[in-house]
């Protein structure tokens, strides 16, 4: 069979000016079990991609957001980040996380995770940085608890060694001081460094 010069020629430029188009934007892609999420950045880094709902439709909370203002977000539906004082120049990156991620690292009597993972990280005038200090803002996360369930958060510190605060890779889970509220049925907990953080119970 032959290939006709001009058919290949204009493959050829559909592939290269797909390419370069995709080049032009950034996407951040984190691996969560089966399933992937990722969300188109613009250029400066922090807006996710609108999403368009169906016709008839209730679009549900996103499982991705870039905050770099105050306000109260829920993240897919499952845990709610609530910010406050942040000054400018921060921004918040949220995303739900695979509820097995180094879950073998729990201390054996914590229990296991009960929600998805949140993964957060924190960026200062454009560059990922270690963590918010608190007279820079404050960022809450909260959870609500499953019924007849007691819940701790745990920390994951996933970038100490990339910003030189551990000399060694974490061998467990920091469990966090988390505030229980028993009228809302929530736990919550300062979430202000860039890591992974669990609500783990029985």
């Amino acid at each position: 069979m032959k290939h006709h010069p001009l058919r290949i020629f204009l493959t050829v430029t559909v592939i290269l000016t797909i390419f370069i188009l995709a080049g032009g934007e950034t996407v951040w892609a984190v691996q969560g079990g089966a399933h992937a999420l990722s969300a188109p950045l613009n250029q400066t880094g922090f807006a996710p991609a609108p999403g368009k709902p169906g016709p008839g439709s209730v679009k549900p909370p996103p499982p991705f957001l870039a905050i770099c203002k105050d306000g109260l977000y829920s993240i897919g539906g499952v845990v709610t980040l609530e910010i406050k004082d942040l000054k400018s120049g921060y921004c918040v990156e949220a995303v739900l996380w695979n509820p097995h991620f180094q879950i073998r690292r729990l201390p054996e009597d914590a229990g296991k995770p009960l929600a998805h993972l949140l993964f957060l990280r924190v960026y200062y005038a454009g560059r990922l940085t270690y963590e918010i200090p608190p007279a820079d803002g404050n960022v809450e996360a909260c959870y609500a608890l499953p019924p007849e369930k007691q819940g701790q958060f745990y920390f994951f510190d996933f970038y100490g060694m990339r910003f030189k605060k551990r000399t060694r890779p974490p061998l467990t889970w920091d469990p966090l001081e988390t505030r229980i509220d028993t009228e809302k049925k929530t736990a919550c907990a300062f979430t202000q460094v860039s890591g992974v953080y669990a609500l783990v119970g029985k």
